[in-house]
């Protein structure tokens, strides 16, 4: 399965969010992007913004893997934001 994400460029930012927090559901997911910061893992209690390294698949554990490995891998709880200056596209794949 394939989602493509579009954030289109946000006056206000902070007034919105691209992608409430979740979990995925898949055992992994695989993610492209355009360079353009938003997304944010959940970790040791705070939002953390997750670099944009050129070249690189972004992967992530899904609840599939955390169930299956009885809780030793943990699915990642993520948010996608939006840019005040320039269009954000991602594409994950499950």
């Amino acid at each position: 399965q394939k989602k493509i994400n579009y954030y289109p460029k946000c006056p206000q930012p902070e007034l919105a969010l691209g992608v409430e927090a979740h979990t995925d559901v898949s055992a992994l997911t695989f993610i492209l992007h355009n360079m353009v910061p938003g997304l944010q893992l959940f970790y040791e209690g705070q939002w953390v913004t997750a670099k944009c390294v050129p070249d690189s698949i972004i992967m992530h554990i899904g609840d599939t893997i955390e169930i299956l490995s009885n809780g030793k891998y943990k699915s990642i709880l993520h948010r996608g934001l939006v840019n005040k200056e320039k269009v954000r596209v991602s594409w994950a794949v499950f």
